[in-house]
């Protein structure tokens, strides 16, 4: 059993303990170590492989409680033998969190694990920001989140750019073209890429042409407009759920930005 189907049970088993908590409000909620270990139970492998996945679950328990899911005792509980280790409570955090359909925003390992299936050619240097981003977003540090999300989606354009220039057959419009971009900002090199682009459109394949503005305009724009919100001291709160919501679709963004990339390619 590899750590993906581990992570999962307990996360599954977590959902039914927040479904069982929305049913039950007057009773304490609590789980024990034991109740994660019972997920797993002892088959003919031999005891040492088994003692690997016990580790690895406690791992993945430790894990949660870095991020905030849970805490270690019982909720209320002033009893120095049952408060403690080995009893877990999940937090409100945690239970909004297990309550949602899309559990990849609240996994950074997972996350980034499907966002490399969807989109195999993804770079590196991407990867590496958004991979922040993740990990911030399930700290609750969104002032980072926002702003290591707005580097990957930068970079994201930058290829695109750099692509779409490499495609341009006609000199003059090439060379012109990289005159207005060089050494400048990325929005006033978005806007001489997106004068140029429109052009182009409509000899772009069908499955491309009907989503650019949504993805370019919309969610490159928006994640802009928020990045640059959050590396000035405006003392502008961020809502999360706008964080989640652009990490959600984010994948969405890359597969279509790569799209283009290999269109122009």
């Amino acid at each position: 059993m590899d750590r993906e189907e581990i992570r999962n049970k307990i996360f599954e088993h977590l959902k039914q303990q927040v479904a069982w908590i929305e049913a039950n409000e007057n009773k304490t909620q609590q789980f024990q170590l034991s109740q994660i270990y019972n997920l797993f139970p002892t088959g003919s492998e031999p005891s040492w492989k088994h003692q690997k996945i016990y580790a690895t679950a406690r791992e993945i328990i430790q894990e949660l409680e870095n991020g905030g899911f849970i805490y270690e005792g019982i909720a209320g509980s002033f009893d120095g033998n049952m408060s403690n280790y080995p009893w877990f409570t999940i937090t409100k955090y945690g239970k909004e969190a297990f309550q949602q359909e899309d559990w990849l925003p609240y996994d950074p390992e997972g996350y980034v694990k499907a966002l490399k299936e969807k989109v195999p050619d993804i770079d590196d240097i991407t990867l590496a920001y958004i991979g922040e981003s993740i990990t911030a977003y399930n700290r609750r540090h969104l002032l980072s989140a926002t702003l290591t999300l707005g580097v990957a989606s930068e970079n994201l354009m930058l290829l695109l750019i750099e692509a779409y220039l490499s495609w341009i057959k006609a000199p003059k419009r090439k060379a012109d073209l990289e005159k207005k971009i060089k050494d400048r900002f990325i929005y006033t090199q978005y806007k001489e890429f997106k004068l140029e682009f429109v052009n182009d459109i409509k000899n772009l394949p069908k499955e491309l042409q009907g989503d650019w503005e949504t993805y370019l305009d919309g969610v490159f724009n928006f994640i802009r407009l928020n990045r640059n919100s959050a590396g000035h001291p405006t003392g502008k709160k961020l809502d999360p759920k706008i964080v989640n919501a652009f990490l959600q679709i984010f994948s969405e963004y890359t597969s279509y930005i790569f799209q283009l990339i290999k269109y122009f390619s």
